[in-house]
């Protein structure tokens, strides 16, 4: 059970088994692109709900912190064909209600609340947001875009009244990642706004430092889960910080397509701590209609959530902010980058005829080699790398699908000697590329 709970949480009607796998790692897109359905990839899939249904309204939830994040730092990703400001005092609408958007089953929650937000966002400096990469994808994508502050309820019956003074149009991605670098899976997109919302509104702070967040860490979310007025989930908990590569960390949030982008705070000092990017399916048939998908608190494959530093590392690389880069360090320089290329067929999935190359590792280096994510890294076919202690010919690390049908092997040295990274294809298939690799 999830240990931050408390016995005063509504429970989810039903409870129906969680059916459908984790999203795999792909670019990114939050699990479907938790969020709008619009831009999803194949390897996107949608959120869930974990244990006990969460979701708060703003109006409903105490006053605290995180309802100031709600009310004050939070945005609504939407297209300008569903805003309509003929009203600039009393900007409406022109979505269907979650009912008819998802033809749910009538003991469901949230019925008829409209569903016009394709993802969700964090202001984090006066005309910055932080949301998902998959968001946001392109320039024209870009501005395709608005930004909707105060979308939430005030009551069961009333939505908080949206000015075009709330409403804010995309001027440009500073920073963005979707997909797997080094070794580490990201997806975020950091985008300036076309005016500063602040002092109207207040930026959320930045979970300081760059560890990762220790295991069964209490984490609460905020966004537009389905496209519907924000809601608050503080019930999660972190199932998998992912310390050695601190990437994204594996949450059980109760979220849902629109949450992709949402914020994702520790429950400590409520400061963001990610950004949510991928999950499960939210909801499955019974019957007629659909009701909301439910896993146990430590069931199915968790919600994943982008570490947010990445995020801030990649924008203060290029522009500045008092706010956000005061601490910020340039990283390193990369390591060098060597290659070799190779052409297989009938390898086994590279146990035989393969491609061989040496190399020497001290106690501590990371060996990073690939078809794929690396500098100068390319492959055609379905290639598969394996890599092996040359002196006692046993096999230390290996790897096949790590970007579609292209490969990346990360492994650290434990003790120093020679290893050989061998080049093949997966099965007894034909392929060739170039393997980059790093000694770092």
């Amino acid at each position: 059970m999830r240990i931050t709970r408390t016995a005063s949480r509504r429970t989810l009607f039903g409870a129906l088994l969680c059916t459908l796998s984790v999203a795999a790692c792909g670019p990114a897109p939050e699990g479907a692109l938790p969020g709008e359905k619009s831009p999803e990839t194949e390897t996107q899939q949608q959120p869930v709900v974990y244990g006990a249904d969460h979701r708060t309204d703003v109006y409903a939830y105490p006053a605290s912190v995180l309802r100031d994040r709600a009310e004050q730092s939070t945005v609504a990703l939407m297209r300008p064909s569903v805003i309509n400001t003929s009203n600039p005092n009393n900007v409406t609408f022109n979505a269907s209600s979650l009912r008819s958007a998802y033809n749910l089953c009538s003991d469901q929650r949230f019925l008829d609340d409209p569903t016009p937000a394709f993802c969700s966002g964090t202001l984090i400096d006066d005309d910055l947001v932080l949301t998902a990469g998959h968001c946001i994808t392109s320039a024209s994508d870009c501005s395709n875009t608005r930004f909707v502050f105060n979308f939430y309820r005030t009551s069961a019956t009333a939505l908080k009244t949206v000015t075009t003074a709330d409403v804010y149009a995309c001027s440009s991605i500073v920073a963005r990642q979707v997909g797997t670098t080094g070794g580490r899976n990201l997806d975020y997109a950091v985008v300036r706004l076309d005016r500063a919302a602040t002092p109207r509104f207040v930026p959320a702070p930045i979970r300081p430092g760059s560890t990762a967040l220790p295991l069964n860490t209490g984490v609460s979310v905020i966004g537009s889960g389905s496209g519907i007025p924000f809601k608050i989930d503080d019930g999660g908990w972190v199932r998998d910080g992912r310390a050695a590569t601190r990437d994204y960390f594996v949450a059980n949030t109760d979220t849902f397509g629109g949450n992709s982008g949402s914020g994702v705070y520790e429950n400590g000092g409520f400061t963001v701590a990610g950004i949510l990017v991928r999950g499960v399916t939210d909801y499955v048939s019974r019957g007629s209609c659909n009701v909301v998908n439910q896993c146990t608190d430590t069931g199915c494959g968790g919600e994943s959530i982008t570490y947010a530093r990445p995020a801030i590392d990649a924008y203060c690389a290029v522009a500045t902010s008092e706010r956000l880069c005061a601490d910020y360090e340039p990283p390193p320089p990369p390591p060098p980058v060597e290659t070799f290329t190779f052409t297989a067929t009938n390898t086994n999935s590279a146990q035989q005829n393969t491609t061989n190359v040496n190399v020497t590792l001290a106690a501590g280096q990371t060996l990073t080699f690939g078809t794929c994510s690396l500098p100068q890294a390319t492959g055609s076919g379905d290639t598969y790398l394996r890599l092996f202690n040359a002196a006692t010919n046993t096999q230390v690390a290996a790897n096949d699908d790590s970007c579609s049908l292209l490969s990346l092997v990360t492994f650290t040295a434990t003790t120093a000697g020679t290893y050989q990274m061998r080049a093949g294809c997966y099965a007894n298939g034909s392929c060739s590329g170039t393997v980059a690799y790093t000694i770092q």
